[in-house]
């Protein structure tokens, strides 16, 4: 049965052979801090699973120096303060990964990026979680005839973490949030796909398939013209006519008359003029009392005594009744109550009848004499 390469013992193990070889006159430490010693398990990880350092810069690799030295490290690699980059490549894989580990406060971030392929993982980590401060920093050890001792070093490195199964849980958030996201396909003696494996490496197929994004460009052809109004949210929806049996709505002034029904002869206004002109919008001929083409049509002929509606009124239309009203009381517009005179007929003659403004005769009778009284 193989070993699990994410295991706390494999991990550890490449800890140890990763960390660079120290001369007797080298007084410097092999981890001094929590955050040297979360980026040297990331990079354990990553060596476990089959990636191949290549340096700690994307623009300036130094791929010769580091096979040489594999499997350790150069002894630059911490030479940056709260910030480790690792550039790596893989067999399995024509790209190129950077992992950078990055302290924020109390928490670290532990980013991962395939050159050329711009999709960031990431996961975050709290590393009193996980590291031991009152385990560093780690010194190196020496032996009788004075050499560098590394016989204890993966026992010194486990006291670092606080406990196997917190390097178990380390590793995993770094498999799942990193490794299976940036290479979802990899083949490893031992190494096993979780459900998360299998999706991430779906995910990845289906961004492969993705056509790449075009940049969006201004169309250059002007929009067709809207219809007006064009979806005016100020204009309020018309009325549906009030149902029959609800309260009708109140009514309102209606200065231009828009609400009142057209005034025909069959229903007669309430003017005290009558319906002066109603017969001329009738078409000629075609009205009932047509008095300037009579026998043309139908209902043609000369216009009747108090029938006709045009414009040319007959001497008993209501224009010319008796003033104070007509026949009926109704109220004369030329004799207004009050007035003192009484108005003349058609063409400058006296109207007959003619009689004082109150009701009372002028001149000669009611006969059609000069009998207006001025004054």
């Amino acid at each position: 049965m193989s070993t699990n390469p994410l295991g706390p013992s494999a991990i550890l193990q490449r800890m140890a052979e990763a960390l660079p070889t120290h001369t007797q006159s080298d007084q410097t430490s092999y981890l001094s801090s929590s955050h040297e010693a979360l980026a040297l398990f990331t990079h354990a990880c990553m060596t476990s699973l089959g990636f191949r350092l290549l340096g700690f810069d994307e623009d300036k690799l130094e791929e010769a120096k580091c096979h040489e030295l594999a499997p350790r490290l150069p002894p630059n690699w911490n030479a940056s303060f709260n910030t480790y980059a690792f550039v790596y490549a893989h067999q399995q894989s024509a790209l190129r990964y950077v992992i950078r580990t990055d302290r924020m406060g109390g928490k670290a971030e532990i980013r991962g990026l395939g050159i050329k392929d711009e999709r960031i993982t990431r996961v975050e980590v709290t590393i009193k979680d996980f590291v031991s401060n009152a385990s560093l920093p780690i010194r190196k050890s020496l032996d009788a005839d004075g050499a560098e001792d590394r016989s204890n070093l993966t026992q010194t490195l486990q006291n670092v973490f606080i406990s196997p199964s917190r390097i178990e849980d380390l590793a995993s958030l770094i498999k799942i949030n990193i490794i299976q996201k940036l290479l979802p396909s990899l083949q490893k003696e031992g190494y096993e796909e979780s459900p998360d494996d299998r999706a991430a490496r779906e995910d990845a197929d289906e961004a492969g398939r993705r056509p790449p994004r075009q940049p969006v460009m201004p169309d250059p052809l002007p929009q067709p013209a809207q219809p007006y109004p064009f979806n005016d949210p100020l204009n309020p929806p018309p009325r549906n006519p009030v149902p029959a049996g609800d309260f009708p709505p109140p009514g309102f002034e209606d200065p231009y008359d828009i609400n009142r029904p057209a005034r025909t002869p069959l229903y007669p206004g309430r003017s005290p003029f009558g319906n002066i002109g109603a017969d001329d919008l009738n078409p000629p001929g075609l009205g009932p009392h047509d008095p300037l083409r009579p026998g043309m049509g139908i209902g043609g002929g000369l216009p009747r005594p108090g029938r006709g509606q045009g414009m040319h009124p007959t001497f008993d239309d209501p224009l010319f009744r008796g003033p104070g009203g007509g026949d009926n009381g109704e109220f004369d517009p030329q004799v207004p109550p009050g007035a003192r005179y009484d108005p003349l007929g058609p063409g400058g003659l006296p109207r007959l009848g003619g009689r004082r403004p109150g009701g009372g005769g002028g001149g000669f009778g009611g006969f059609g004499g000069f009998g207006g009284d001025i004054i």
